[in-house]
């Protein structure tokens, strides 16, 4: 323990080192880690992991609660004053640069969600931060667009997903910029820019 170091701040900090150390691995390896690849990562042991958290589930909790504090709490609402040339393109933007951020852990997020509860409703949290910055920024398209309002945030909804991101990036081999204008030209072509 370093001087003037309470055990909690030493717990605090070894408990930090290994969510990082599974972020760490997530973004490295496809398949998601084990404890024994985790403890190793962080410098600790197997046991200490459990010490810290209860389960494996509990250890993603944590990493989803760091990775929402480091990538999506700083997601912030388009200006409203801007065309909507303008908001489509800070949107893009904006979703382009979380969305190659966190690209490596979401995709492990997905395969994981189907057995962690916690993991799931991260995503979940995650998808409604999505769609409310969408219902904020096109606010007034949405609105003209009457009764098929839901209709059209749906379909821009899944235009600027993170889904869409990974294939165009990953499937299809786009480059961000290349990614960008994609996203971007359907974007206008489905609010009317």
């Amino acid at each position: 323990m370093r001087k003037g170091e309470s055990p909690r701040q030493r717990g605090e900090q070894t408990r930090a080192r290994i969510a990082d150390a599974l972020i760490d691995l997530m973004t490295e390896n496809t398949l998601p880690p084990t404890a024994k690849e985790v403890a190793a990562r962080a410098g600790v042991s197997v046991r200490l992991v459990f010490h810290h958290f209860e389960d494996m589930d509990a250890l993603h909790r944590a990493v989803a609660r760091a990775q929402f504090d480091r990538h999506w709490r700083g997601l912030r609402p388009v200006p409203d004053d801007l065309t909507l040339g303008q908001r489509i393109d800070r949107t893009v933007l904006q979703r382009a640069r979380l969305f190659d951020a966190v690209a490596p852990v979401r995709r492990q997020a997905f395969l994981l969600a189907v057995r962690h509860q916690g993991i799931a409703q991260s995503l979940d949290l995650t998808d409604k931060l999505l769609r409310d910055r969408l219902e904020e920024t096109f606010a007034d398209e949405l609105q003209a667009a009457g009764g098929g309002r839901r209709d059209l945030l749906a379909a821009v909804e899944v235009a600027s997903s993170w889904e869409t991101w990974d294939r165009l990036r990953r499937a299809q081999g786009l480059s961000g910029a290349a990614a960008r204008r994609v996203v971007a030209r359907t974007l206008r072509a489905l609010l009317g820019a």
